[in-house]
This record gives structure tokens, sequence and C-alpha cells, in this order.
């Protein structure tokens, strides 16, 4: 997969949202897409821990932590949850602390 976020936009500028600065990724690859899934958490991986028990369907998982920096909320355990090929491509989380 190769495109630039600008031409995204400029070719599907109705359909197409952008993150803004201050997510952090947590999955390796420079590109991806998909629809997203978001879990909006304070302090408490439990939610997290419930989204990638399910099936991702290539889904991005977006972890938002509320602005809170005072606990983890994906380490090796979750992450290890969400193989690629439960989720049918690379694993994908981004975290909004």
């Amino acid at each position: 997969m190769s495109f630039t976020t600008a031409d995204l936009c400029d070719r599907h500028e109705a359909g197409v949202r952008v993150v803004a600065p201050g997510f952090r990724d947590y999955g390796g690859l420079p590109c991806f897409s998909g629809p997203i899934a978001t879990v909006k958490v304070h302090e408490d991986n439990s939610l997290v821990r419930a989204a990638l028990e399910k099936p991702g369907e290539g889904r991005v998982l977006v972890v938002d932590g509320g602005g809170s920096l005072c606990c983890a909320l994906v380490g090796d355990v979750l992450a290890g949850l969400a193989p690629p090929e439960r989720l049918g491509r690379a694993p994908r989380v981004w975290l909004y602390p």
C-alpha cells in the first residue's frame, strides 16, 4: 500500500479524516488503513482487553486514555492478544494519552 495523506484527502474529501498530532503508533507499519474502533478509558485497560479479545476484522484500534499518563493501557500481554492472524492484517493499535 502506498499513498500520501494529501492525495488520499484529495480523492476522498468527504469520507476521510486525519488523525491529529499527539497519537503514537505501536503497529510498526509506515502506513495503513481500515475502519476505526475507539475505546475510551481512564486509567483502566479492561475495555482495551475486551476489544482485543474480539475478532479485529481489519479494524484499527484507537485507545483514548483521556489524557492520563498514570498507567500503561497496552503492554506486551495485551498486544499479544491481537496477533495478525486474528485481525486479518497486521495489528494496529494507536494510543492517545
